[in-house]
């Protein structure tokens, strides 16, 4: 154990595993590994679970009091691992779940008539999909 560095004093001396970007996206970088944009995106899909699902006319799409909730924990909880400084796992649970919701929502929310909440929720969950992806696949190794 006399040759052997402890794994903490290991991961001390590596060097940071991000890039710094260059380009058009430099500008959007510091916002990538910023909490602000799942800080934004969180309070909406809490707000939408307020709303009863009998408020909606009938043939709108909203989605289920489940996703509502559990999206608005996700990215709260996102947020805090970009607050706590671990911008390589908090964009990756950005990237993940957003393109989970995406996934789920996307199609039936762009069809008319729309709900502005729920187009606001796709929206944002859109931005963050390629703010945090952008960082998470391209920036980091």
């Amino acid at each position: 154990m006399e040759g052997k560095e402890s794994p903490e004093r290991a991961n001390l001396s590596s060097p940071s595993t991000s890039q710094t970007a260059s380009g058009v996206f430099s500008h959007f970088q510091p916002y990538a590994r910023s909490k602000f944009s799942p800080l934004a995106v969180s309070p909406c899909s809490a707000a939408s679970a307020v709303i009863p699902s009998t408020v909606v006319r009938p043939n709108v799409y909203f989605p289920p009091y489940l996703h509502r909730v559990g999206f608005s924990l996700v990215f709260g909880g996102a947020a805090y691992v970009l607050a706590a400084g671990d911008a390589r796992n908090g964009s990756g649970i950005a990237t993940a779940w957003s393109l989970t919701y995406l996934f789920l929502h996307l199609r039936r929310s762009l069809k008319p008539p729309f709900y502005p909440i729920t187009f606001a929720m796709t929206a944002g969950t859109a931005a963050c999909a390629a703010l945090y992806g952008t960082e998470y696949f391209m920036y980091q190794i």
